[in-house]
């Protein structure tokens, strides 16, 4: 594991340091991501606070994710299960 860095970033109009163990492009990705998804959360919802706004941006986020996962999971079970067939086939 690399060692930890300090990385200056910007979210939602406020700066912060933050120490990652990766490269400056991926924190920088990361903010990014951040920033934007709490925009959108702000356009939406007109939140009142930056704290309400970063949590219902984290939940978005997260609830996301899980999707992606569970659409990937499921994408790699059936390819998984046509290979078997195959095999199954061939043995």
């Amino acid at each position: 594991m690399e060692p930890s860095e300090t990385f200056l970033i910007k979210v939602f109009g406020n700066e912060y340091s933050v120490r990652a163990d990766a490269d400056a492009d991926h924190v920088s990705r990361v903010a990014a991501i951040v920033d934007r998804k709490m925009k959108e959360i702000d356009r939406q919802f007109g939140s009142s606070t930056v704290a309400r706004t970063a949590v219902l941006a984290s939940i978005n986020l997260v609830d996301e994710h899980l999707k992606e996962t569970k659409a990937t999971e499921e994408r790699v079970g059936k390819r998984l299960g046509v290979l078997i067939e195959k095999l199954d086939n061939v043995l």
